[in-house]
């Protein structure tokens, strides 16, 4: 009787530790990166040429890190529920796709062209083994620091 009594206190501590745990991880937010300080500002270009020199390398020096990243609009695109803001030169198809954070408004204020400096987490890279659409560099929660 008494080893039934501990085991079942055991079993609800147990079942009591997993609802705190659940309960916590739902309620935990995103960081706010409007508010938060970039790792590292890179250029654009820079970016683009060392994933195309080395993507391993690279993704284990940027992967999951907040980066400031400078560079030209080729494109915004509002397609897919979200805005993405793509950055890179014309020369280059590689692109770097910034998908924007769901509270980000200022979509009128880009425009093709523009020297813009944009701030997210680095997501991955994707390689075009074709090599006719380019390389694609992906950001996450993207938040605009300066345009002109």
């Amino acid at each position: 009787m008494r080893k039934r009594k501990r085991i079942i206190a055991a079993i609800t501590i147990l079942l009591a530790g997993f609802a705190l745990y659940g309960y916590f991880q739902y309620q935990r937010t995103n960081q706010d990166l409007r508010n938060t300080q970039a790792d590292q500002t890179v250029d654009a270009t820079t970016l683009i040429r060392e994933f195309a020199g080395d993507d391993t390398l690279a993704d284990m020096k940027y992967r999951k890190r907040i980066l400031a990243v400078r560079g030209i609009v080729k494109s915004v695109d509002t397609t897919n529920n979200g805005v993405s803001v793509i950055l890179g030169d014309t020369v280059q198809s590689a692109s770097i796709r910034m998908s924007m954070d769901s509270t980000w408004k200022e979509i009128s204020t880009i425009h093709k062209g523009m020297p813009i400096t944009i701030k997210g987490i680095l997501n991955g890279y994707s390689k075009d083994p074709t090599g006719l659409l380019g390389d694609e560099i992906v950001f996450n929660r993207g938040v605009l620091v300066s345009h002109q």
